[in-house]
């Protein structure tokens, strides 16, 4: 399976592989771990750039259910990682007011964000009416107990398929740098982003401003409901190098 893969991809595939294995073994669904001796290296490094109408096109066609749209609403609209998406707690929303509180900050909840919290937390009580656990999103794992949700929840759900919240949550950002004409200050602001990273994103943005046919194709950050309800083209650039961040 990895040997027909190379680069992000065949590295992608291969932590959330070890990742399931790994979980397995820890629950004595198998007897080894066929991964744990096995490398693929280290990936290239990684390149920054608009996601591509098959990009869009694949989020459009895996985010079906009502956890997989949230999961891509929160990283798409609001630019969660998927760490703060695991740990995200019902204390945090506040539905009638439509606010989410995202590191200590308070925002405002998209429509898209909100109908998808709602279609969710609809299906939560649901399925576990009874649950002490008050994360917002949880597995019949967690439900009994006060834990978020592990990694691989979101391995199943959106890696192994081929969307990755990561991927969303940078387009989000660099869309942003490229509406405010590269703006750190913007960015740190809005996103809550250190310095630095905010510094790398406006760097990027601006470089592919200054190109001239990508200046006059740059758009506004997405409404993902719209673009997960209808076809639509996104403007391709050339890429650019990602920041290299320790950005929690």
């Amino acid at each position: 399976m990895l040997d027909a893969l190379t680069g992000h991809q065949r590295a992608g595939t291969f932590t959330a592989l070890r990742s399931l294995f790994q979980f397995a073994k820890r629950h004595r669904l198998i007897f080894a771990d066929p991964t744990r001796r096995l490398s693929v290296g280290r990936a290239p490094g990684r390149v920054l750039q608009p996601m591509t109408d098959a990009e869009i096109a694949k989020v459009k066609k895996v985010a079906v259910t009502s956890e997989q749209r949230l999961i891509v609403a929160l990283a798409a609209v609001h630019a969660m990682r998927a760490s703060a998406i695991r740990q995200l707690t019902l204390d945090d929303i506040d539905l009638p007011r439509r606010q989410i509180r995202i590191r200590g900050h308070h925002k405002k909840l998209s429509e898209f964000a909100h109908r998808a919290l709602v279609d969710w937390l609809h299906d939560r009580h649901r399925q576990w009416p009874h649950t002490p656990n008050r994360h917002v999103l949880i597995s019949w794992k967690s439900a009994a107990g006060t834990e978020p949700v592990s990694d691989s929840y979101l391995t199943w759900r959106l890696l192994l398929l081929g969307v990755q919240p990561e991927q969303i949550r940078g387009d989000r950002v660099l869309q942003e740098a490229l509406a405010v004409n590269a703006d750190p200050l913007h960015l740190e602001l809005v996103f809550h982003l250190s310095s630095q990273t905010a510094i790398d994103y406006a760097d990027i943005a601006r470089s592919l401003l200054e190109r001239p046919i990508e200046a006059m194709l740059s758009r506004t950050p997405p409404d993902l409901d719209h673009e997960l309800s209808k076809p639509r083209g996104f403007r391709r650039v050339r890429s650019a190098r990602k920041p290299q961040s320790s950005e929690p």
